[in-house]
């Protein structure tokens, strides 16, 4: 055969197949331009639903509450789609349609999580139907799920059967019958906390500090002005533009936070709370300055140190740990892969060597365990439910997350959105975002107190700093003292002016910052400081052999401030009369 004759065969054979090839990795790229592009734009709308739950929270004063935390998921539920349709708008997509697409939507908070998703409203045999009913029966329904505990239930010994609650940090509860008895215990684990010759507490060798009467503790809070009532005094008043008249100050008053709630001291020994925008006075407090709360916080650590032991719970093992039914976790095709091994939970708690606190200790792996094998177990549940409620014919199921997205999770108060079934040309889309709220107040991590330098007088603003920041050991005095990160962000309020009959006349927006201190440009705006980042206990590791040192002291004024915010938080394992007596005794 000629050579010519060579060449238009092989034209006929390889031209169609070049076409072919060049059309298909023409829609291959289309293909992962769409996935990158609705990627972000699940990012963007999950970031959005967070940052308005963060918003929420911040400035409710209940936000602690369950019934005040659910409205505020369900508005950042609503922030949610809203913001999926806007990015998807230009696609044709609407929120129904969109709605149909998500099959689930997760909030893991700072002891447990709630489940967004769809169910059948569908009533049980002995329930009848009541025509005034919202929902109809066999409706389907998009609502929260009950709220689930990260808990794990154990069964060590015939006379022990016992569930332990976790918290995203060292906080845990402890309930069931261990040896016979039965138990209700909870508190912080900590390690390295101990009582010196003196008798007073300390934390890693460092000895904690009663904090008194510091200028860093005083916060902004605004108090409505009451007509007929006295004129508090102060330069932030807040007025009605068209006829001048005040409507309240924004003062700064001694601050102290007990079972979540901020007590604010006045001149006259008076003490007030401010709780959703209305201001309580507390007439069985006279006096809020005396601030013992890191003492309190490594007390009960020290106490509850002790019940774990008295327990007998020391030796307590992950392989004790079962399921809903009493079983021992043993379906895994690998050894390897069950996280209920047999290793000793609680080990560090007692150990000179290493702490608990630890990220890579023992209790910290197996508490992520435990948040993972809670969340997977409810969750694909939900997920596969949702194929029959569903209009679409997608195939909806859980993808794997990575495990350096668990631990993610497992450390912070996060947000997990899944879109699946949307097609994108080559293939059906299949995405989960997870975007984390680091700006809670239901959860104090290590790196959430920020150092406040160079306050003496009132009206003076500081500077504060990440406690690691190079050198800054160099830069405390006397009025230094540690801030919770949250309090430097803005709040928001509504002032508003009564008529005589009780109706609203007017209401204007008030925004104030309870501190108004300037962040530190190395170590807060740019963070690029030597030691910006660094692990805190890392960092102040041996600080306790030597007191006398400025790096000891800077200790001493974080390891406070850290337990001082912990103790304040909110709890329900908190009991109402011990919150009660430890306000009358302030003054004390």
């Amino acid at each position: 055969m000629k050579i010519q004759g060579l060449a238009i065969i092989a034209i006929i054979i390889i031209l169609p197949m070049t076409i072919l090839l060049s059309s298909y990795a023409r829609n291959q790229i289309k293909t992962l331009d769409l996935q990158i592009q609705y990627d972000t734009k699940l990012q963007n709308a999950t970031y959005d639903a967070i940052k308005a739950f963060q918003l929420n929270m911040s400035n409710s004063s209940t936000s602690d509450l369950a019934n005040s935390k659910m409205r505020d998921i369900k508005a950042s539920i609503n922030t949610f789609y809203n913001s999926l349709t806007s990015h998807f708008n230009m696609s044709g997509y609407t929120k129904n349609v969109l709605q149909n697409y998500t099959p689930a939507v997760v909030y893991t908070l700072y002891d447990g999580y709630y489940i967004y998703s769809a169910y059948n409203n569908e009533l049980d045999d002995e329930d009848t139907f009541d025509d005034l009913a919202e929902f109809k029966d066999g409706e389907t329904i998009y609502g929260l799920k009950p709220y689930i505990y990260y808990s794990c239930r154990y069964k060590p010994n015939s006379n022990s059967d016992f569930t332990i609650i976790y918290s995203l940090d060292s906080y845990i509860t402890i309930q069931g019958i261990i040896n016979g008895k039965n138990v209700n215990e909870s508190g912080y684990l900590l390690s390295s906390v101990d009582k010196n010759v003196a008798g007073n507490y300390t934390y890693r060798g460092v000895e904690i500090k009663e904090e008194n009467n510091k200028e860093g503790l005083k916060q902004n809070v605004y108090v409505e002005y009451k007509q007929g009532g006295q004129q508090a005094s102060g330069n932030k008043r807040i007025v009605k533009p068209s006829t001048g008249e005040i409507l309240g100050n924004i003062l700064k008053y001694p601050c102290q936070k007990i079972n979540g709630v901020k007590y604010y001291q006045e001149s006259n020994d008076k003490v007030f709370a401010i709780i959703n925008d209305v201001k309580y006075d507390q007439s069985d407090v006279t006096n809020i300055t005396n601030n013992k709360n890191g003492i309190k916080y490594y007390e009960d650590a020290y106490n509850f140190k002790n019940k774990i032991k008295d327990l007998g719970l020391t030796n307590l093992k992950a392989s004790d740990a079962v399921d809903s039914n009493g079983k021992k976790y043993s379906n895994y095709p690998k050894e390897e892969d069950n996280p209920f091994t047999n290793y000793n939970i609680f080990e560090e708690l007692f150990s000179s060597t290493k702490n608990i606190e630890d990220k890579d200790s023992n209790f910290n792996a197996h508490k992520m365990q435990v948040i993972k094998n809670s969340i997977e177990s409810n969750l694909i549940p939900a997920i596969s439910n949702y194929n029959k409620v569903s209009i679409t014919d997608v195939n909806f199921a859980m993808p794997k997350l990575q495990e350096y997205e668990w631990e993610q999770i497992a450390q912070n108060v996060s947000m997990i959105t899944f879109l699946q079934g949307l097609n994108i040309g080559g293939k059906i889309y299949n995405g989960y975002s997870i975007v984390s709220n680091d700006n809670t107040e239901d959860f104090v991590p290590e790196d959430s107190i920020y150092i406040l330098t160079g306050v003496a007088n009132a009206g003076e603003l500081g500077e504060y700093h990440q406690v690691t920041e190079d050198g800054l050991e160099n830069k405390i005095n006397n009025n230094t003292v540690g801030i919770f990160k949250a309090d430097f962000e803005r709040r928001a309020t509504v002032a508003e002016s009564k008529l005589n009959n009780g109706e609203d006349e007017y209401s204007t927006p008030v925004y104030y910052y309870p501190r108004e201190d300037i962040a530190s440009y190395t170590s807060i705006i740019n963070a690029n400081e030597k030691n910006s980042g660094k692990n805190v206990y890392d960092y102040f590791k041996n600080v306790g052999q030597n007191p006398s040192s400025n790096l000891y002291k800077l200790a001493q004024i974080y390891y406070t401030a850290l337990g001082r915010e912990r103790y304040g938080m909110y709890r329900v394992t908190n009991k109402l009369e011990d919150v009660q007596n430890q306000l009358v005794s302030q003054g004390n």
